[in-house]
Protein backbone atom coordinates (compact mmCIF):
# COMPACT_ATOMS: atom_id res chain seq x y z
CA UNK A 1 0.00 0.00 0.00
CA UNK A 2 1.29 3.49 -1.19
CA UNK A 3 1.75 6.22 1.20
CA UNK A 4 -1.69 7.99 -0.56
CA UNK A 5 -3.62 4.70 -0.43
CA UNK A 6 -2.66 4.80 3.53
CA UNK A 7 -3.11 7.69 4.23
CA UNK A 8 -6.56 7.59 2.76
CA UNK A 9 -7.13 4.82 5.06
CA UNK A 10 -6.00 6.33 8.36
CA UNK A 11 -8.50 9.82 7.70
CA UNK A 12 -11.48 7.91 6.48
CA UNK A 13 -10.88 5.94 9.74
CA UNK A 14 -10.83 9.19 11.34
CA UNK A 15 -13.74 10.66 9.85
CA UNK A 16 -16.02 7.79 11.00
CA UNK A 17 -15.69 9.10 14.35
CA UNK A 18 -16.77 12.52 13.53
CA UNK A 19 -20.00 14.24 13.70
CA UNK A 20 -21.83 15.57 10.64
CA UNK A 21 -21.16 19.44 10.28
CA UNK A 22 -18.01 19.59 12.20
CA UNK A 23 -14.72 20.85 10.56
CA UNK A 24 -12.42 18.29 9.39
CA UNK A 25 -8.30 18.51 9.98
CA UNK A 26 -6.20 21.40 7.81
CA UNK A 27 -4.15 20.03 5.29
CA UNK A 28 -1.01 21.91 7.16
CA UNK A 29 -2.44 19.75 10.33
CA UNK A 30 -2.44 16.54 8.43
CA UNK A 31 1.21 17.15 6.27
CA UNK A 32 2.85 17.54 9.65
CA UNK A 33 0.64 14.61 11.58
CA UNK A 34 1.48 12.02 8.99
CA UNK A 35 4.47 13.51 7.36
CA UNK A 36 3.75 13.51 4.35
CA UNK A 37 3.63 15.60 1.16
CA UNK A 38 0.88 18.08 0.30
CA UNK A 39 0.20 16.52 -3.08
CA UNK A 40 -0.27 12.97 -0.59
CA UNK A 41 -2.74 14.53 1.60
CA UNK A 42 -4.40 16.65 -1.74
CA UNK A 43 -4.59 13.13 -3.31
CA UNK A 44 -6.43 11.53 -0.62
CA UNK A 45 -8.59 14.57 0.56
CA UNK A 46 -9.96 14.24 -3.43
CA UNK A 47 -11.25 10.83 -2.76
CA UNK A 48 -12.58 11.11 0.27
CA UNK A 49 -14.70 14.73 -1.15
CA UNK A 50 -15.62 12.33 -4.50
CA UNK A 51 -17.44 9.82 -2.22
CA UNK A 52 -19.41 12.65 -0.29
CA UNK A 53 -17.30 12.10 3.04
CA UNK A 54 -15.75 15.22 3.14
CA UNK A 55 -17.11 18.62 1.75
CA UNK A 56 -15.40 22.20 1.42
CA UNK A 57 -16.22 25.33 3.34
CA UNK A 58 -14.55 27.89 2.50
CA UNK A 59 -11.15 28.12 0.85
CA UNK A 60 -9.35 26.01 3.20
CA UNK A 61 -12.25 24.18 5.86
CA UNK A 62 -13.08 21.27 5.41
CA UNK A 63 -16.73 19.73 6.50
CA UNK A 64 -17.71 16.22 7.46
CA UNK A 65 -20.87 15.15 6.36
CA UNK A 66 -23.73 12.73 7.43
CA UNK A 67 -22.18 10.18 4.92
CA UNK A 68 -19.69 9.07 7.80
CA UNK A 69 -23.32 7.70 9.74
CA UNK A 70 -23.25 4.97 7.29
CA UNK A 71 -19.97 3.51 8.37
CA UNK A 72 -21.38 3.34 12.22
CA UNK A 73 -21.75 0.15 14.35
CA UNK A 74 -25.73 -0.68 13.39
CA UNK A 75 -26.20 1.30 10.61
CA UNK A 76 -28.58 0.31 7.46
CA UNK A 77 -26.61 -1.40 5.04
CA UNK A 78 -26.50 0.92 1.84
CA UNK A 79 -27.82 -0.87 -1.28
CA UNK A 80 -26.95 0.52 -5.04
CA UNK A 81 -29.63 0.21 -8.10
CA UNK A 82 -27.69 0.61 -10.31
CA UNK A 83 -30.14 1.65 -13.79
CA UNK A 84 -28.91 1.90 -17.82
CA UNK A 85 -28.98 5.84 -18.65
CA UNK A 86 -31.91 5.54 -20.96
CA UNK A 87 -35.30 7.40 -21.00
CA UNK A 88 -37.45 4.61 -19.61
CA UNK A 89 -40.94 4.29 -17.74
CA UNK A 90 -39.98 0.96 -16.96
CA UNK A 91 -36.48 2.24 -14.98
CA UNK A 92 -38.29 4.74 -13.09
CA UNK A 93 -40.74 2.66 -11.78
CA UNK A 94 -37.95 0.10 -10.78
CA UNK A 95 -36.17 2.84 -8.93
CA UNK A 96 -39.35 3.74 -7.21
CA UNK A 97 -40.33 0.35 -6.70
CA UNK A 98 -36.49 0.27 -4.35
CA UNK A 99 -37.64 3.89 -2.60
CA UNK A 100 -40.73 2.58 -1.84
CA UNK A 101 -39.71 -0.18 0.69
CA UNK A 102 -36.29 1.24 2.23
CA UNK A 103 -37.79 1.48 5.32
CA UNK A 104 -40.21 -1.34 5.81
CA UNK A 105 -36.59 -3.80 4.54
CA UNK A 106 -33.88 -1.64 6.25
CA UNK A 107 -31.50 -0.32 3.86
CA UNK A 108 -30.44 3.10 2.14
CA UNK A 109 -30.80 3.25 -1.39
CA UNK A 110 -27.96 4.82 -4.08
CA UNK A 111 -29.05 5.22 -7.40
CA UNK A 112 -26.35 5.63 -10.36
CA UNK A 113 -27.07 5.57 -14.13
CA UNK A 114 -24.66 3.78 -15.85
CA UNK A 115 -24.29 3.76 -20.13
CA UNK A 116 -26.70 1.58 -21.28
CA UNK A 117 -24.05 0.45 -23.95
CA UNK A 118 -22.02 -1.12 -21.50
CA UNK A 119 -23.63 -4.76 -20.10
CA UNK A 120 -23.23 -3.93 -16.45
CA UNK A 121 -21.67 -0.94 -14.59
CA UNK A 122 -17.99 -1.98 -14.16
CA UNK A 123 -17.15 0.63 -11.31
CA UNK A 124 -19.17 2.56 -8.24
CA UNK A 125 -17.63 5.50 -7.00
CA UNK A 126 -19.28 5.42 -4.03
CA UNK A 127 -18.50 5.83 -0.53
CA UNK A 128 -20.12 2.48 0.74
CA UNK A 129 -22.00 -0.03 -0.48
CA UNK A 130 -22.94 -3.34 0.88
CA UNK A 131 -24.49 -4.55 -2.45
CA UNK A 132 -25.33 -3.81 -5.91
CA UNK A 133 -28.86 -4.81 -7.91
CA UNK A 134 -28.31 -3.88 -11.81
CA UNK A 135 -30.88 -3.60 -13.90
CA UNK A 136 -29.47 -5.03 -17.76
CA UNK A 137 -31.09 -5.56 -20.92
CA UNK A 138 -28.10 -6.78 -22.84
CA UNK A 139 -26.46 -10.45 -23.28
CA UNK A 140 -24.14 -10.82 -19.59
CA UNK A 141 -21.10 -12.85 -20.79
CA UNK A 142 -18.47 -14.55 -18.46
CA UNK A 143 -16.59 -11.40 -18.48
CA UNK A 144 -18.84 -9.27 -17.00
CA UNK A 145 -19.77 -11.98 -14.22
CA UNK A 146 -15.71 -11.41 -13.66
CA UNK A 147 -16.02 -7.96 -13.72
CA UNK A 148 -18.89 -7.43 -11.39
CA UNK A 149 -17.03 -9.70 -8.90
CA UNK A 150 -14.26 -7.97 -9.27
CA UNK A 151 -16.18 -4.77 -7.33
CA UNK A 152 -16.02 -6.86 -4.05
CA UNK A 153 -19.73 -6.60 -2.81
CA UNK A 154 -22.74 -8.63 -3.25
CA UNK A 155 -24.70 -8.63 -6.38
CA UNK A 156 -28.19 -9.33 -8.19
CA UNK A 157 -29.19 -9.12 -11.52
CA UNK A 158 -32.50 -8.03 -11.69
CA UNK A 159 -34.97 -8.74 -14.21
CA UNK A 160 -32.91 -11.47 -15.48
CA UNK A 161 -33.09 -15.30 -15.87
CA UNK A 162 -29.63 -16.30 -15.74
CA UNK A 163 -29.37 -19.71 -14.51
CA UNK A 164 -26.38 -20.77 -16.55
CA UNK A 165 -24.23 -18.27 -15.00
CA UNK A 166 -22.35 -18.46 -10.95
CA UNK A 167 -24.82 -15.54 -9.76
CA UNK A 168 -28.17 -14.62 -8.39
CA UNK A 169 -31.21 -13.25 -10.90
CA UNK A 170 -34.48 -12.59 -10.21
CA UNK A 171 -37.24 -12.30 -12.90
CA UNK A 172 -40.58 -12.66 -14.34
CA UNK A 173 -41.29 -15.60 -15.78
CA UNK A 174 -41.80 -14.56 -19.38
CA UNK A 175 -42.58 -17.16 -20.80
CA UNK A 176 -45.47 -17.97 -18.61
CA UNK A 177 -46.32 -14.12 -19.42
CA UNK A 178 -46.26 -14.69 -22.89
CA UNK A 179 -48.45 -17.76 -22.45
CA UNK A 180 -51.00 -16.15 -19.90
CA UNK A 181 -51.45 -13.34 -22.67
CA UNK A 182 -52.50 -16.31 -25.17
CA UNK A 183 -54.41 -17.91 -22.69
CA UNK A 184 -57.00 -14.71 -22.23
CA UNK A 185 -57.25 -14.07 -26.08
CA UNK A 186 -58.18 -17.51 -26.90
CA UNK A 187 -60.69 -17.57 -24.06
CA UNK A 188 -62.58 -14.57 -25.32
CA UNK A 189 -62.62 -16.40 -28.71
CA UNK A 190 -59.84 -14.99 -30.34
CA UNK A 191 -58.26 -17.49 -32.92
CA UNK A 192 -56.22 -14.79 -35.09
CA UNK A 193 -52.88 -13.41 -32.96
CA UNK A 194 -50.35 -10.58 -32.98
CA UNK A 195 -47.48 -9.86 -30.93
CA UNK A 196 -45.95 -6.47 -31.48
CA UNK A 197 -41.88 -6.12 -31.42
CA UNK A 198 -41.78 -2.32 -30.22
CA UNK A 199 -38.77 -2.18 -28.25
CA UNK A 200 -34.60 -3.21 -28.78
CA UNK A 201 -34.64 -7.11 -28.83
CA UNK A 202 -33.64 -8.58 -25.75
CA UNK A 203 -33.94 -12.15 -23.66
CA UNK A 204 -37.06 -10.92 -22.51
CA UNK A 205 -39.09 -10.49 -25.59
CA UNK A 206 -37.69 -13.90 -27.30
CA UNK A 207 -39.08 -15.42 -24.00
CA UNK A 208 -42.32 -13.48 -24.11
CA UNK A 209 -43.03 -14.17 -27.99
CA UNK A 210 -41.87 -18.15 -27.33
CA UNK A 211 -44.62 -18.51 -24.81
CA UNK A 212 -47.09 -16.84 -26.73
CA UNK A 213 -46.91 -18.73 -30.07
CA UNK A 214 -46.29 -22.14 -28.16
CA UNK A 215 -49.49 -21.54 -26.48
CA UNK A 216 -51.12 -20.20 -29.86
CA UNK A 217 -49.90 -23.12 -32.03
CA UNK A 218 -51.15 -25.62 -29.34
CA UNK A 219 -54.65 -24.43 -29.68
CA UNK A 220 -54.68 -23.68 -33.25
CA UNK A 221 -54.22 -20.30 -33.28
CA UNK A 222 -52.52 -18.05 -36.04
CA UNK A 223 -49.74 -16.01 -34.96
CA UNK A 224 -48.54 -13.01 -36.73
CA UNK A 225 -44.86 -10.77 -35.24
CA UNK A 226 -45.03 -7.72 -36.33
CA UNK A 227 -41.66 -6.12 -36.05
CA UNK A 228 -41.23 -2.17 -35.68
CA UNK A 229 -37.52 -2.35 -36.21
CA UNK A 230 -36.51 -0.51 -33.06
CA UNK A 231 -32.65 -0.25 -32.47
CA UNK A 232 -31.09 0.46 -29.23
CA UNK A 233 -30.92 4.16 -28.63
CA UNK A 234 -33.85 4.94 -30.55
CA UNK A 235 -37.03 6.62 -29.93
CA UNK A 236 -39.17 3.20 -29.51
CA UNK A 237 -43.12 5.32 -28.73
CA UNK A 238 -42.09 7.50 -31.60
CA UNK A 239 -40.82 4.59 -34.07
CA UNK A 240 -43.49 2.22 -33.26
CA UNK A 241 -46.26 4.57 -33.72
CA UNK A 242 -44.53 6.01 -37.13
CA UNK A 243 -44.53 1.89 -38.36
CA UNK A 244 -48.11 0.93 -36.95
CA UNK A 245 -49.80 4.06 -38.69
CA UNK A 246 -48.55 2.75 -42.18
CA UNK A 247 -49.10 -1.26 -41.28
CA UNK A 248 -52.08 -0.43 -40.55
CA UNK A 249 -52.82 1.95 -44.04
CA UNK A 250 -51.00 -0.38 -46.26
CA UNK A 251 -51.49 -3.78 -45.19
CA UNK A 252 -54.37 -6.05 -45.42
CA UNK A 253 -53.90 -7.43 -41.72
CA UNK A 254 -56.79 -10.17 -40.38
CA UNK A 255 -55.54 -10.70 -36.68
CA UNK A 256 -57.92 -10.03 -34.02
CA UNK A 257 -56.29 -9.53 -31.03
CA UNK A 258 -52.69 -8.28 -30.25
CA UNK A 259 -50.24 -8.71 -27.61
CA UNK A 260 -47.83 -5.57 -26.95
CA UNK A 261 -44.75 -6.75 -25.49
CA UNK A 262 -43.93 -3.54 -23.20
CA UNK A 263 -46.50 -1.13 -22.17
CA UNK A 264 -44.24 1.60 -22.58
CA UNK A 265 -44.88 1.25 -26.25
CA UNK A 266 -48.85 0.58 -25.67
CA UNK A 267 -49.54 4.14 -26.52
CA UNK A 268 -48.23 3.89 -29.54
CA UNK A 269 -51.04 0.76 -30.51
CA UNK A 270 -53.74 3.21 -29.06
CA UNK A 271 -52.33 6.33 -31.21
CA UNK A 272 -52.13 4.41 -34.07
CA UNK A 273 -55.55 2.87 -34.00
CA UNK A 274 -57.13 6.31 -33.24
CA UNK A 275 -55.76 7.97 -36.37
CA UNK A 276 -56.84 4.78 -38.77
CA UNK A 277 -60.16 4.74 -37.54
CA UNK A 278 -60.04 1.25 -35.64
CA UNK A 279 -61.96 1.01 -32.75
CA UNK A 280 -60.37 -0.55 -29.28
CA UNK A 281 -61.51 -3.47 -28.28
CA UNK A 282 -64.04 -3.57 -30.93
CA UNK A 283 -62.02 -4.22 -34.19
CA UNK A 284 -59.04 -4.96 -32.30
CA UNK A 285 -58.05 -6.40 -28.57
CA UNK A 286 -55.13 -5.27 -26.80
CA UNK A 287 -53.03 -7.04 -24.44
CA UNK A 288 -49.95 -5.17 -22.77
CA UNK A 289 -47.34 -6.77 -21.01
CA UNK A 290 -46.21 -4.55 -17.96
CA UNK A 291 -47.83 -2.85 -15.21
CA UNK A 292 -47.43 0.90 -15.10
CA UNK A 293 -49.10 3.19 -13.07
CA UNK A 294 -50.72 5.15 -15.64
CA UNK A 295 -52.22 1.95 -17.73
CA UNK A 296 -55.79 2.03 -15.92
CA UNK A 297 -56.35 5.43 -17.03
CA UNK A 298 -56.02 4.61 -20.64
CA UNK A 299 -59.33 4.87 -23.37
CA UNK A 300 -60.01 2.17 -23.03
CA UNK A 301 -58.49 1.08 -19.68
CA UNK A 302 -55.57 -1.29 -21.01
CA UNK A 303 -55.47 -5.22 -19.88
CA UNK A 304 -52.23 -6.09 -18.76
CA UNK A 305 -50.10 -9.07 -17.35
CA UNK A 306 -48.08 -7.54 -14.83
CA UNK A 307 -45.96 -8.96 -11.84
CA UNK A 308 -45.99 -6.52 -7.99
CA UNK A 309 -42.25 -5.29 -8.51
CA UNK A 310 -42.36 -5.20 -4.70
CA UNK A 311 -42.36 -8.90 -4.67
CA UNK A 312 -38.78 -8.39 -6.78
CA UNK A 313 -37.74 -6.08 -5.23
CA UNK A 314 -38.04 -8.01 -1.55
CA UNK A 315 -36.13 -11.35 -3.44
CA UNK A 316 -33.33 -9.14 -4.37
CA UNK A 317 -33.02 -7.64 -1.16
CA UNK A 318 -33.01 -10.91 0.23
CA UNK A 319 -30.15 -12.15 -1.69
CA UNK A 320 -28.21 -9.20 -0.67
CA UNK A 321 -28.07 -10.10 2.76
CA UNK A 322 -28.09 -14.26 2.59
CA UNK A 323 -24.22 -13.72 1.66
CA UNK A 324 -23.98 -17.02 0.52
CA UNK A 325 -20.88 -17.94 -0.70
CA UNK A 326 -20.49 -19.87 -3.53
CA UNK A 327 -24.68 -20.63 -3.37
CA UNK A 328 -26.50 -18.84 -6.34
CA UNK A 329 -30.46 -18.24 -6.62
CA UNK A 330 -32.48 -17.55 -9.78
CA UNK A 331 -36.05 -16.88 -8.82
CA UNK A 332 -38.54 -16.47 -11.27
CA UNK A 333 -42.11 -14.97 -10.23
CA UNK A 334 -45.49 -15.45 -12.11
CA UNK A 335 -47.02 -12.59 -13.52
CA UNK A 336 -50.99 -11.99 -12.83
CA UNK A 337 -53.54 -10.75 -15.35
CA UNK A 338 -55.48 -7.51 -14.67
CA UNK A 339 -58.54 -7.74 -17.43
CA UNK A 340 -59.93 -3.68 -18.24
CA UNK A 341 -61.76 -2.49 -21.20
CA UNK A 342 -58.81 -2.82 -24.20
CA UNK A 343 -59.97 -6.66 -24.28
CA UNK A 344 -63.39 -8.32 -25.37
CA UNK A 345 -64.78 -10.97 -26.85
CA UNK A 346 -64.48 -12.17 -30.41
CA UNK A 347 -67.89 -12.97 -32.52
CA UNK A 348 -67.44 -14.81 -35.86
Amino acid sequence: MNKSEQLYCDLKEQLVSCEPGSSFLTVRSIMDDFAVSQATVSSAIQRLTEEGLLRRNGRRCMEVTEAVLRYRQGAKPVYCLAVPRWPSEYYNMIEQCFMAQTEQLGYELEVVRYDWRERVPHELKLAKVDGLVIVSSATITGKDVSDMDALGIPYVIFGRFLPGLALHSVSNDEEYTGALAAHHLFELGHRKLAVLHSEPEDEGMIARTKGFRQFAELHSCSVEVIECGVQNGEDAVKKSYLFLKNFFQKSEWQFTAMFVLSDSTAFSVYQACYECGISIPDRLSVVSCGEAWNLAYRAPALTSIGIDHSRLVKESIRLLKQRNSGQFEHVQLKAELTVRASTTRWCL
